[in-house]
């Protein structure tokens, strides 16, 4: 029965989170559209079926579309935070949706290269949006208990969408594929319509009675909302007090401690993400399982590579909130470090000319396992943790932040894989992703605070050292009784 009651009390979180990260669907779709629409416009059609293009795309050109189309993305989240500080995430967000629409509509119609890469241009600067419409919004309107489960909501949507474009392209044409690259943002953006504004927004600006709606519609009906808002109207006069304004600007956030401190975990989580060997493996285990001489197509293998991300970012989302964040990236990390020096240690015996008949499904395992404790750690966990590290006036800039330094990290990582490749060998870049691993935990263990289940207001304070300062102030009496403040859960 308490399950239940609680199950009903967090509903219209999860249904909001659902309906904010059809973007991220999105988002994920685009994405999946390369790896099923770049071999067909290489070869422009098979015989019997219609010529998406006036002519065959060379290696170059599709290349371009990838690597210039990534980095477009990465000015998404400056114009995306730049938007919901003045006009409020809901504009925001019907801005991005918008910009994915108009650039699915011209792929649909585009029938020369220029056409489509305008396209896929203006697609990905709306993509590049996602993360702080999606991730920034249902972090201002979550509870506390809820927050992790609903931050996993941007990875899961993201692999729904790499899941969905995989199968529409294992079972149809090219035309019907592009067609899903507006429905699905069109559908978002009819669907976003109906959720309120952010309640922390509208309260920065001065909007209480909107803000107690919109929290009304967030809670349940037996939620004590004029208490939460009495809370969230607090921390932010304090924080107004604090640096004069309830708008952070870009100096602001680099003079702020917690803001330091938090875009330094922010860097080195993507670092994590990018140098744990999952975007290395991912471009080659579906070639190893078509390979594979057991009927299945290249199509079909990535459907279940991505089938395979999705279920472990659905275990991400259901442990976030019971193991906490700091033991699923420990865990995940030393797993995936294990997996990686398997790998080397496998190709490094191969290369040394010793018989591995007998572990010959040694690669296939380790790298799936490789790609589902990703899912399951820092894939689903790296905007949870960065939502959960920065006040509200400061996260549009630290995603923005986080986003572009991953968009410039895994571009640079796969453009130098070659060359780590041709230095250190197979083996020697298997360990030398496993070495990442072992010092990203270093940091985890170190450095980074548990945030489960916490406010974000704790958290912000001893990122600044104040919760500490306050601490060694309760304790300096032996004869004080007062009980210290336990800032940790």
């Amino acid at each position: 029965m308490a399950d239940a009651k609680a199950t009903a009390s967090v509903a219209s979180q999860f249904l909001a989170a659902f309906v904010a990260n059809l973007i991220s669907l999105a988002s994920g779709y685009v994405v999946g559209w390369n790896a099923v629409s770049l071999p067909v416009l290489e070869s422009n059609g098979t015989a019997g079926m219609e010529q998406p293009l006036d002519r065959p795309l060379s290696k170059g050109e599709t290349s371009w579309m990838i690597t210039l189309v990534i980095l477009i993305s990465a000015t998404g989240p400056s114009l995306c935070s730049l938007l919901s500080h003045r006009w409020g995430f809901k504009p925001a967000g019907y801005v991005a949706g918008s910009l994915v629409v108009l650039g699915g509509v011209i792929v649909v119609l585009a029938h020369s290269f220029p056409l489509l890469m305008l396209g896929r241009v203006v697609t990905c600067l709306g993509t590049g949006c996602t993360a702080v419409v999606s991730t920034t919004y249902i972090n201002g309107a979550a509870e506390d208990h809820v927050r992790g489960a609903l931050g996993t909501f941007f990875a899961l949507m993201f692999n729904a969408g790499i899941l969905v474009a995989y199968l529409v392209g294992a079972t149809s044409s090219y035309r019907i594929v592009c067609t899903g690259c507006f429905v699905i943002p069109l559908l978002y953006l009819i669907c976003f319509f109906f959720l309120p504004e952010s309640p922390q927004y509208l309260l920065s600006r001065g909007r209480e009675d909107k803000a107690e709606k919109s929290l009304r519609w967030f809670r349940s009906a037996g939620h004590d909302v004029a208490q939460e808002l009495e809370r969230l109207r607090a921390d932010t006069d304090a924080r107004s007090q604090d640096d004069g304004r309830t708008r952070m600007s870009l100096a602001e956030f680099l003079r702020d401690r917690a803001c330091r401190l938090g875009t330094v975990t922010a860097i080195v989580l993507n670092l994590n993400q990018s140098l744990n060997g999952s975007p290395v493996v991912l471009s080659y285990v579906v070639q190893m399982f078509s390979e594979a001489e057991n009927g299945v197509s290249a199509a079909w293998s990535a459907v279940v590579v991505a089938a395979l991300q999705l279920l472990a970012t659905f275990l991400s989302s259901a442990l976030v909130d019971r193991a906490g964040r700091r033991p699923l990236l420990l865990a995940t990390n030393a797993g995936m470090a294990l997996c990686l020096a398997g790998l080397g240690g496998y190709f490094f015996a191969k290369d040394s000319q010793v018989d591995v008949t007998a572990v010959w499904w040694l690669p296939v395992a380790a790298m799936s396992l490789l790609l589902v404790l990703n899912a399951i750690g820092i894939g689903a966990l790296l905007y949870v943790v960065i939502n959960e590290s920065f006040s509200p006036e400061a996260l549009p800039i630290a995603v923005s932040i986080g986003f572009t330094a991953h968009t410039f990290i895994v571009t640079a990582v796969i453009k130098s894989y070659v060359v780590l490749l041709d230095w250190l060998g197979l083996y020697g870049c298997y360990w030398f992703f496993a070495t990442c691993c072992i010092l990203s935990n270093v940091y985890i263990f170190l450095f980074l605070p548990e945030t489960m289940n916490r406010p974000i207001a704790d958290i912000i304070s001893e990122l600044s050292g104040k919760t500490k300062k306050k601490e060694k102030k309760l304790q300096c009496s032996p004869y004080d009784r007062v009980p210290v403040a336990d800032t940790k859960t």
